[in-house]
């Protein structure tokens, strides 16, 4: 039996290390869609079935290249960026409520490939890129006729966005941002791993481990955001980018950023699309309730000044790049 027959139903689930090389766990999902609020949280689900807690495959890195060459799976239709905390989950719920669409949201795999690095130096980004086209292609392979495909990355990503868009240049691509202090709320209240100094290296250069334990909390935090919305701000300079303003969701989804994805819906799934919206993204059992003025008023003074220094002056530029490039 050809490889990819083989994996039809199979899909990467987590990559690990031995001995400095990548390996990688896969997960059977049959018929089932990656509709979860995240990537990781369709595969936990999967892998409490039966089937899985009894069969494994476990492959090298490299066997995703020899895949590649015999399916190459869907080429993604549009990437999402963020900010974080500011609505990208809702974005990609959405879009999940189609059955013709893939939506990875924040797939552990890829970023294990993005930050492999970290576990291994000598990875040059020749090789990143190479094993982000082949890790990519095996996510997005078709199991029931999909049509579109697309990729919501991790926030930090973003710091890794120049290397994205040399291994897929011609994908357009959307940044998700917030008033900033309603995101520092929202990490103060909860932190990512991001905002945890340490936890997935080093995202403030020229300091070391020592000054980010000693910065307050807030500054760290806001720091970390800003660095986020640089990258981005320099990225939708060169194209390819719609920049999207929470407060114009959930209506944007429907009107510019599918068409900046360039993709067309019959009305019935643009209706569907749009009930997705109604949901609490990360918890959709629940109905969504608007948050933004809770937030601004539990804001502490801390939070207010690294938010001015830090972050007001980026989300200032960003609400410029956007005005313009929608006249």
């Amino acid at each position: 039996m050809d490889i990819a027959q083989k994996f039809q139903n199979w899909i990467p689930a987590r990559v690990y290390w031995r001995d400095r090389e990548p390996l990688v766990d896969w997960c059977y999902m049959g018929a089932e869609m990656l509709t979860q609020p995240f990537f990781d949280n369709s595969i936990e689900r999967r892998f409490r079935s039966p089937f899985n807690l009894l069969f494994r495959h476990q492959t090298t890195l490299e066997f995703l290249g020899e895949l590649y060459e015999r399916d190459r799976g869907l080429e993604p239709t549009g990437f999402i960026f963020h900010m974080s905390r500011c609505g990208s989950t809702l974005v990609a719920q959405m879009l999940a409520a189609l059955d013709q669409n893939i939506v990875a949201s924040e797939p552990s795999p890829i970023d294990s490939i993005l930050r492999a690095q970290a576990k291994n130096p000598s990875i040059t980004d020749e090789q990143r890129v190479r094993w982000l086209k082949w890790m990519i292609g095996a996510i997005g392979r078709k199991r029931a006729g999909e049509k579109y495909y697309f990729i919501k990355f991790d926030s930090w990503s973003l710091l890794d966005l120049d290397l994205i868009r040399r291994a897929f240049p011609g994908v357009p691509w959307i940044f998700l941002y917030r008033r900033p202090i309603e995101v520092l709320v929202s990490q103060m209240r909860q932190r990512g791993v991001q905002m945890i100094p340490g936890a997935i290296g080093q995202i403030l250069p020229g300091l070391d481990l020592e000054e980010i334990l000693r910065m307050p909390p807030e500054e760290y935090c806001a720091r970390v955001l800003a660095r986020f919305c640089e990258s981005a701000i320099e990225g939708a300079s060169s194209g390819d980018a719609k920049l999207i303003n929470y407060d114009q969701l959930p209506e944007a989804v429907s009107s510019s950023v599918l068409a900046h994805f360039r993709v067309n819906y019959a009305p019935e799934d643009i209706e569907r699309l749009e009930r997705a919206a109604q949901f609490n993204s990360k918890t959709p059992g629940l109905s969504f309730a608007p948050d933004s003025r809770t937030k601004r008023e539990e804001a502490s003074g801390a939070m207010t000044q690294a938010a001015e220094k830090w972050l007001d002056p980026l989300y200032d530029e960003l609400e410029k790049m956007r005005r313009q490039t929608s006249i």
